[in-house]
């Protein structure tokens, strides 16, 4: 054999060598698929869908996420509707009032099943008596913000319809921002805004969380339509988000870090105390609650006849959750 011809043999066992190697190595699968997910408000308790995507985690499972923040319920469920978006975090409000129009949305999970707002006020506002007649502030009719604030009211003896005036003024930041600037006396906030409130000078009189009212507080939720046609992109996104409830309740500082970046929310010590109180209410799997469920659409058939015709149960399905967790999907990763 000359010794051109040997060189021709050694490079072909080297190229079908590498093939080999090449074709055991693992692979990623399928191309990434692509979904676009919103988030309806600004807050820690919006904050997983950050920490996933900082983590790589929708990548991790063959996703290519684009996470968009549309302000308040409404016009994310117009988003979801229309085919624009795939999924949204949201409450249960805006949800049940859609399919009492005609909707078919359904709720997939919930991170939070007790109202998580707290009543704001000007300094001057030391007791909820003091509202009668004062203007407050929501994001929009009908949002998340619009049905806490109006339970809240109700719950303390007050009555939304007549008693105050509620103007749409827009997000959290901008609700803030009216509230110190004297355009409306008080809007709700997220809760745990202690430590804002101190900062802005602001007076917190009424805390939902201590009034321990049921509500299917931020949580996921999408069209019927999409979830039963895209299952398996569906069971991916979960598994992301499974991964990132344990980055939230495991690695606190690089967590607080995220939700500081997510919020815009330098203090850290605001930070701390919303970190805190979301951590201890989040559960590792966060089943969509039947009985927070329960509590808005009660809640909205005060003043819809339509929601006393409809079952709650069809507005929440634990089915994708409850399949990752018996396959020992959640004890797999708690385990690592």
């Amino acid at each position: 054999m000359t010794r051109a011809a040997t060189r021709h043999t050694l490079f072909q066992r080297a190229f079908s060598t590498l093939l080999l190697l090449l074709l055991l190595l693992p692979t990623s699968g399928a191309a990434e698929e692509r979904i676009r997910v919103a988030y309806g408000a600004v807050s820690v308790q919006s904050g997983l869908v950050w920490i996933a995507k900082q983590k790589n985690l929708f990548a991790k499972y063959n996703l290519a996420s684009e996470i968009v923040y549309i302000p308040g319920g409404t016009t994310n469920i117009q988003a979801l509707i229309s085919g624009n978006l795939d999924l949204s975090q949201l409450t249960g409000a805006p949800g049940v009032a859609a399919n009492l129009e005609g909707a078919d949305i359904v709720y997939i999970a919930c991170f939070v099943d007790k109202l998580n707002y707290q009543l704001v006020t000007r300094p001057e506002i030391k007791t909820t008596a003091e509202l009668k007649g004062k203007k407050l502030g929501i994001s929009r009719f009908g949002s998340a913000a619009d049905f806490g604030l109006r339970v809240m009211l109700r719950r303390l003896g007050i009555d939304p319809a007549k008693d105050v005036t509620i103007l749409q003024i827009g997000d959290e930041p901008a609700r803030s921002a009216a509230v110190r600037s004297g355009n409306i006396d008080g809007t709700v906030m997220n809760s745990p805004f202690g430590a804002q409130a101190e900062k802005l000078r602001l007076s917190i009189v009424a805390d939902s969380v201590k009034m321990g009212i049921p509500f299917f507080g931020t949580g996921l939720l999408g069209s019927r339509r999409f979830i039963d046609r895209e299952e398996a992109k569906l069971l991916n996104f979960l598994r992301a988000y499974l991964e990132a409830i344990k980055v939230l309740k495991t690695e606190r500082a690089w967590s607080m870090q995220a939700l500081s970046q997510f919020t815009r929310i330098t203090d850290m010590k605001v930070i701390e105390e919303a970190y805190d109180a979301f951590k201890d209410q989040l559960p590792n799997v966060p089943y969509p609650s039947l009985e927070a469920m329960k509590a808005v659409v009660t809640q909205i058939a005060e003043t819809s006849p339509k929601a006393r015709q409809v079952d709650p149960k069809n507005y929440v399905s634990d089915r994708y959750l409850r399949q990752l967790e018996n396959e020992g999907f959640v004890k797999r990763i708690w385990q690592k």
